[in-house]
């Protein structure tokens, strides 16, 4: 072999450097080069891996999926032999055949290259066909375990953007009872038998396997859970482009599937509950919302009411506060019939799944995000759909704080931290009227007084976190407009909480009206001379009634 100062070895060379197949010479050489080539160095720490993934490949992999070969291989060195016999006959291409000859004299210098060279290609094709046969055989064991047992009627609720529809499957019927919305779902049916997936029985493993079976091409991806496993197919020919199955382990029964079709219309099927019997305790279902964030599953499974509890609405809230997402996330929690719905779009993937995380422990919750907001869904129940964003006015006022501030890119970083500091105001606000909305009195007499205790712990940190941003904004501004804070007049209060909340918002919005019209773009004569004092006054009223606010407890 020539030397390598000048040229780094081939992957042919790097591979007979690893199976110890050089000569003592060639092996220094090679070892030497290698000691200053990071290149080569990467490149025979690529060929070490790839060989040892395909030995764990064949290990996990194809000693447990594939059959047994039908015989032994046949042994190829007699045949090798023959070529060798035959080459020397041909006199008359002795000189031509000379490099080929040796080379088949010497087997044990090619063949493992060769035999290496087809089991990575034929590893990398099992690798990339590794998902399909993992899919293919969950949905085979799931389908014989729905077999081999008696098929009881149970009941599925089928839910898409415009309405919900509860069926019951298993038995003679075709068709249960349907929700309010029901009959927007005239064309549901029509989509199904389109797409080619079974709507007698849409819930099973059956008609999902039947669907896959039938597409000529398809990207199947098994994510395995502590307690299900989820199967994900996507293609893109048919009607139906998506469509995701989750199994419960160990027993591999059907709980749940996701379908996408091609006009992006989405459509979720989920298993309900047997309706328990009526002396089905609310209080148990009411516990959720103490329970600690991270606290374990019990061992049997509770018996829930038949409707959702505001104990469960109140549990999913205060998940929602651990993560912050009842801030500034453009989220609706509501109770619908047996389940706690969880919607909002314009999410990112990553809040997404953090969401998911968060409320997965929590009992009979379904979570509909969706990164890209629709034009249904813009500006409602989001901690944003109150915010202005505007750009520092030019307004007489404005420029009397310019001059104050010390120029113009002050007075701009000076308005962009007063109306940063209003955001979370109004953040604030927006979370304790939606608390309040959600939980009127009459609700309310249906907690537990620990799930009173919990709901009084996240208004008095909104409302803490409200009058600590107001003091923040008035402590800044007060400088600037040359103007003493408001007296600190006391509130009259009707003592009912959520009747307070709805107040505060009402003072926040219009301290928040006051401060754009002053930092805001704004006609000279729109300014009036009052409207420092009117801005002291208003921020004065805020902190009055946060301060009034914050006194106020939940009682038992």
């Amino acid at each position: 072999m020539s030397s390598l100062g000048t040229r780094h070895p081939n992957d042919e060379q790097l591979l007979h450097f690893a199976d110890g197949e050089m000569t003592a010479s060639e092996t220094e050489e090679i070892r030497g080069h290698l000691k200053s080539c990071w290149q080569c160095r990467g490149e025979l720490e690529g060929i070490e891996q790839t060989i040892g993934e395909c030995v764990r490949y064949r290990k996990i992999v194809l000693d447990a999926c594939l059959p047994s070969p039908p015989e032994p291989w046949f042994d190829i060195y007699p045949r090798l032999a023959r070529i060798d016999e035959a080459e020397k006959r041909r006199r008359w291409m002795s000189r031509v055949s000379e490099p080929l000859v040796a080379a088949l004299r010497t087997p044990s210098r090619w063949v493992p290259a060769a035999a290496t060279l087809l089991l990575v290609t034929f590893a990398v094709q099992q690798f990339r066909h590794a998902p399909s046969v993992q899919a293919a055989e969950l949905l085979r064991k799931a389908v014989a375990a729905a077999e081999s047992k008696p098929r009881a009627p149970r009941r599925i609720q089928i839910r898409t953007r415009t309405g919900r529809l509860t069926r019951v499957v298993g038995s003679s019927a075709t068709v249960g009872k349907k929700d309010a919305g029901a009959d927007s779902m005239a064309g549901l049916e029509a989509q199904f038998r389109a797409a080619h997936y079974s709507w007698e029985d849409p819930l099973s493993a059956k008609a999902y396997s039947d669907w896959r079976d039938q597409l000529t091409d398809k990207r199947d991806e098994v994510t395995l859970e502590p307690d299900r496993c989820r199967l994900r197919t996507t293609t893109d020919s048919g009607e139906l482009v998506e469509a995701t199955l989750k199994l419960s382990l160990p027993d591999l029964r059907t709980v749940e599937s996701t379908l996408q079709f091609r006009n992006r219309e989405w459509v979720t099927i989920s298993e309900l509950p047997d309706a328990p019997g009526p002396d089905a305790s609310n209080e148990a279902a009411g516990t959720a919302a103490a329970l600690p964030p991270h606290s374990s599953k019990p061992d049997r499974p509770m018996e829930l009411p038949a409707t959702a509890t505001p104990g469960e609405e109140l549990a999913v809230w205060a998940a929602l506060h651990r993560l912050g997402a009842d801030l500034g996330d453009p989220i609706q929690v509501t109770r619908s019939r047996g389940e706690i719905l969880v919607t909002g779009t314009g999410i990112a993937p990553g809040r997404q799944q953090a969401i998911r995380e968060q409320l997965r422990t929590l009992p009979r919750v379904t979570v509909e995000l969706a990164s890209e907001p629709s034009g249904e869904d813009a500006g409602l129940g989001g901690g944003n759909s109150s915010r202005i964003s505007v750009v520092p006015g030019t307004g007489h006022l404005q420029t009397e704080m310019e001059k104050q501030l010390g120029g113009r890119a002050a007075f701009e970083q000076f308005a962009d931290r007063i109306l940063d500091l209003t955001d979370a105001v109004m953040s604030r606000a927006h979370a304790l009227r939606r608390l309040a909305d959600r939980f009127p009195p009459d609700v309310e007499g249906q907690m537990t007084l620990r799930q009173r205790q919990v709901l009084d712990g996240l208004c008095r940190e909104h409302a803490e976190a409200l009058l600590r941003s107001v003091t923040e904004i008035e402590g800044g501004i007060r400088p600037v407009l040359g103007t003493s804070s408001g007296a600190a007049q006391r509130v009259e209060t009707s003592g009912v909480w959520q009747d307070e909340a709805e107040q505060l918002f009402g003072a926040a919005r219009h301290a928040e009206t006051m401060l754009v019209a002053l930092l805001g773009p704004s006609v000279d004569e729109a300014q009036s001379p009052e409207l420092p004092a009117q801005v002291a006054a208003s921020l004065a009223r805020l902190r009055n009634r946060a301060e009034s606010y914050d006194r106020l407890t939940i009682g038992p």
